[in-house]
Order: C-alpha cells, then sequence, then structure tokens
C-alpha cells in the first residue's frame, strides 16, 4: 500500500501504518516539550499511544478472523492517527454473520479491558494517582484498560460507520429487507450526529468532527445499500456493454489522446490481433504522459491483468469484487469468448434507470 509502513501479516491479513500516524507522534512530543514536560514522561505518553494502538489492531484482528469464519477475506488492515481501518472483501449479507463479525471487535477491547482490570486487582494500584493525569509506570495500566473500555463503548454507538450501526443493522436485518434496515440504522446514526454536532459546537469542538464524521459515514452506507439492492436478481449480460472504443497495443499513446478528446469514453479495450488483451483507463493515459511522453506504445501503460467475469454471474456480486479490487472495468466473458464489458459508470447509470422506473405510478 502507498505511503504506508509494512508492519507484518497474521492469518494472511497484512498490517500497515500510514505516514500521517508520525505527525500524530510528532505533535505529542512537539505540544509536551512545549508544555515543559520531561523527556521521560513524553517517552511513557508515547508508549501508552504505541500500546493503544496495538489494542486498536487487536479489535481490528477480531473483525478480521471472525470475517474469515464465514469465507470472507480481509484486504489489509491500516492504521491512521484516528484509529484502525479492516478492509473486508464485503460484509456479510447474513444478519447473524454481519453481527458477529462487527460485535468482534469491541469484544476484543472488552476482553484486553477485564484482562488488565485482573491484573491491577492483583498487583494492585493507586486511584490517587488518577488525580493529575499522567501517564508513568505506576498508571500506564489503569489507563491503557479505560481507554479500552472507551474504545468498546464508542463504537458500539448505534451509528455507521462505527461497529454499534452494523450490529443494529443486523438485528433489524433479521426481520426487515437489508436496504430497509440500513436506511433505519442511517437514519438514527445521522441523528446521533447531528446532536453530536450540535452538542460539540458549544461545548467541544472535535465532538463536531466526530458528528461530522458519522454522519458522512451512515450516508454512505446508505446509499451505498440502496444501490445494491437494485442490483439484485439481475445478471452482468443484464447491463453489458457491447459497444466500447478499442485501440491496438502498438499504437502510440498520442492515438488514445485522441480518442479521449474526441469523445465520452473514459477506458478503453486494448486489442492486438483483434483480440481483447487489456484495458486503458484515462488515468492510465495521463500516468503515461507524465512518465514519458505520447510516443509511448499503449502496450506500455496499458493493464493486461484485466478482471474476468461470466455472464451469468450475479451484478451485485461483481459490483462488490470491482469495487473492492478497484477495478472501473472488466471483460465480460461466454464460454471462454469475450463478449463486452461492464464497468462501474455503466452499472451506475443502470441503478439510476431501474431507480426511476421504480418510482413509476
Amino acid at each position: 500500500m502507498k505511503l504506508s509502513l509494512y508492519l507484518g501479516s497474521y492469518k494472511n491479513v497484512k498490517v500497515f501504518i500510514h505516514w500521517t500516524f508520525s505527525i500524530l507522534l510528532l505533535w505529542i512530543v512537539i505540544s509536551n516539550w512545549r508544555q515543559g514536560v520531561p523527556g521521560e514522561d513524553i517517552l511513557w505518553t508515547i508508549l501508552f499511544v504505541l500500546l493503544l494502538f496495538g489494542c486498536v489492531v487487536l479489535h481490528e484482528f477480531g473483525h478480521s478472523l471472525a470475517a474469515q469464519r464465514y469465507g470472507i477475506q480481509t484486504r489489509d488492515i491500516v492504521l491512521y492517527p484516528i484509529g484502525g481501518v479492516a478492509r473486508l472483501e464485503k460484509i456479510p449479507e447474513d444478519p447473524k454473520q454481519e453481527l458477529w463479525v462487527a460485535i468482534a471487535g469491541p469484544l476484543v477491547n472488552v476482553f484486553i479491558f477485564i484482562a488488565l482490570s485482573l491484573v491491577l486487582v492483583f498487583t494492585g494500584y493507586n486511584l490517587e494517582t488518577l488525580e493529575e493525569f499522567k501517564i508513568s509506570p505506576s498508571t500506564i495500566l489503569i489507563y491503557l484498560a479505560s481507554a479500552n473500555l472507551i474504545l468498546a463503548l464508542f463504537n458500539l454507538l448505534p451509528a455507521f460507520p462505527m461497529d454499534g450501526g452494523r450490529i443494529l443493522r443486523a438485528f433489524l436485518a433479521i426481520r426487515l429487507p437489508r436496504a430497509k434496515a440500513t436506511q433505519i440504522a442511517g437514519g438514527i446514526g445521522q441523528f446521533l450526529a447531528i446532536f453530536f454536532i450540535f452538542f460539540g459546537l458549544f461545548n467541544n469542538p472535535i465532538l463536531v468532527l466526530i458528528g461530522v464524521f458519522i454522519f458522512l459515514g451512515a450516508s454512505a452506507e446508505v446509499s451505498h445499500t440502496r444501490q445494491e439492492s437494485f442490483l439484485k436478481g439481475y445478471k452482468v449480460k443484464d447491463a453489458i456493454m457491447m459497444k466500447f472504443p478499442i485501440l491496438a497495443f502498438d499504437a502510440p499513446l498520442s492515438k488514445a489522446v485522441e480518442k479521449l478528446l474526441n469523445s465520452q469514453a473514459t477506458h478503453f479495450v486494448v486489442v492486438k490481433d483483434d483480440v481483447a488483451e487489456g484495458t486503458l483507463s484515462r488515468n492510465e493515459i495521463i500516468k503515461g504522459l507524465k512518465e514519458g511522453d505520447e510516443n509511448l506504445t499503449i502496450e506500455q501503460v496499458a493493464d493486461f491483468s484485466p478482471l474476468k467475469i461470466d455472464t451469468d454471474q450475479d451484478l451485485d456480486e461483481v459490483w462488490r469484487e470491482m469495487l473492492s479490487k478497484n477495478k472501473k472495468v472488466a471483460f465480460v466473458i461466454e464460454n471462454g469468448h469475450f463478449l463486452g464489458i461492464l464497468d462501474q459508470e455503466n452499472i451506475s447509470e443502470f441503478i439510476m434507470v431501474k431507480s426511476a422506473l421504480e418510482r413509476q405510478p
């Protein structure tokens, strides 16, 4: 993953830390140093942050390993300054499976809280040391235990994109259609978001940012699920594109630029000896121009490992696969022969048409 440091992997799940994480550590050092905090205390604070994000990794592994039980793989786990993200290939459609995958993360934090609390009970602790917020050898465990409990409770808020929103959706989806369940859960999430924004304006600006984050996450989840619901029951052959622009693999990039400027097409099929071999996108054209010039051959910049799908595959499954693999266009194959293409823009247009027809009296 670009601009991220690879930390390792477990159960085929790779863990990365984004470069912006270094900004968080730098901010901790500079802000504490300006306040005259001793260097030893700064080191303990950094250690606490690193341990806390270690717990965040375990939280995300909770989701990932639970998803693996249902045959769903995780592309990777990425740590950002605001938390971690486990990028699952897809969210389970079975409500009970989604419930277990969603709740697995907070349960990990609850387990860590209980484990650390037991350690503190047996080793002893002094609550008076908490009167002044200071990370030290005598307080780091109790602060870490408290932080895990807060993480669990915060993630259980019934609002997307938090785990609580997915848990709520899973419970509702047991009795309601998934799209309706998502709409209700998303509405509750947006209500909470507005409350956070309003309350934060008068009390804490951070709550405003959290509210905006929740509102946008809830809106995106509702929109995504609604779009997905329109695709159910349809096959790839219902949305296939039979007419598309082509380019010869040995043609100069200038030819692609010419077609790009003279049409609305953003993806081209690259052919070799009249056989479709790959694709060329607008982004790949621009990248080729930046790294070389318009005399480069299309073969040098095209993608010759396109996603290949069958005409009888479910359209909603293919759409999710294209999103997870970041493939804007796919080759449609029938009986082993190239038949046409399917791209994300065409799927979006297909959704808009079906949505308009559904609203007709």
